[in-house]
């Protein structure tokens, strides 16, 4: 049953693309949605989008630190140093917001759901007047959308997610949505990109390399830095592709230009204030330690 649906969704996707009428009625026709999966579907894209998203604010936040410290030209163990406390920090703070943010999303959803029903339980014909009457400022005509609300009042499930929709913007609570997990997902996905820009300084301070001295090091581990972040970059865009609906080039192009516009700045920023703001014997020391 999930193959039969992920096939609908692809077929789907394609026709709407190819703007083919036929094929899109054969898709439907032929492959029936299966609620449950679909909600299982949406639920495992939240996760992946958490993954995305978290991985993106990982890497790019640990980076631009290691910029800047690069453009102000600091010691290297200052890289790892504020590398790995921002990338654990961060962390902890995008899961514990990731976490938060849906759970006050959800209970807040919840206390409009409990007043909203409650006020239909003692008021229906008020709620279905109301209701009515939203309709008609979208433009449906007053016997039409009267006819439409008394006859989803008789369901009184339905008749709520309509009205949580309409009045309040809300859609209909997902079962399947757990933001504890949600939080634990962005930390380590956070985490596990955010560690990419750093690998090369871990590396080359671990490894007894004689052949290189310390400058050829530290040039070499920011190189190879830049191009595994610009690589990383470039595949969370394309994957993010898959749910925006871009081309996954495009996608992937856009997402490593805006990372890399973000750490230039940063390494323009370092650059600058270490040259003219900091004092010659302080710039030495940092410098030098």
């Amino acid at each position: 049953m999930a193959e039969r649906t992920v096939n609908r969704q692809k077929q789907a996707q394609e026709s709407y693309k190819l703007k083919d009428v036929e094929k899109s009625k054969t898709t439907h026709d032929t492959c029936p949605c299966d609620a449950a999966e679909e909600k299982h579907k949406i639920a495992h894209g939240q996760f992946v989008k958490s993954i995305i998203y978290g991985g993106l604010d990982g890497i790019v936040s640990t980076f631009v630190i290691i910029c800047s410290i690069e453009g102000a030209d600091f010691n290297p163990v200052y890289a790892l140093v504020l590398g790995f406390s921002n990338l654990i920090g961060d962390a902890i703070s995008m899961g514990m917001g990731d976490y938060l943010s849906a759970t006050a999303d959800i209970e807040h959803q919840k206390t409009e759901y409990k007043r909203e029903k409650w006020e239909f339980d003692v008021n229906p014909e008020g709620e279905i007047e109301e209701m009515i009457e939203l309709l008609e400022e979208r433009g449906v005509s007053h016997d039409d959308a009267e006819v439409i609300m008394r006859t989803t009042a008789k369901y009184p499930d339905i008749f709520m997610d309509q009205m949580m929709y309409y009045e309040l913007g809300f859609m209909p609570l997902d079962e399947n949505e757990k933001p504890a997990k949600q939080g634990v997902v962005t930390f380590f996905a956070f985490c596990l990109f955010g560690l990419v820009p750093l690998l090369s300084y871990v590396l080359f301070g671990l490894l007894p390399w004689e052949t290189y001295d310390t400058i050829n090091r530290v040039n070499l581990s920011f190189a190879i830095s830049c191009i595994a972040t610009a690589i990383t970059l470039f595949v969370l865009g394309a994957v993010k592709a898959n749910f925006s609906g871009e081309n996954w080039a495009v996608s992937g192009l856009k997402v490593a230009v805006m990372g890399a516009l973000a750490c230039a700045a940063s390494y323009l920023i370092g650059f600058l204030i270490a040259r003219y703001m900091l004092k010659e014997d302080a710039q030495t020391e940092l410098c030098n330690v």
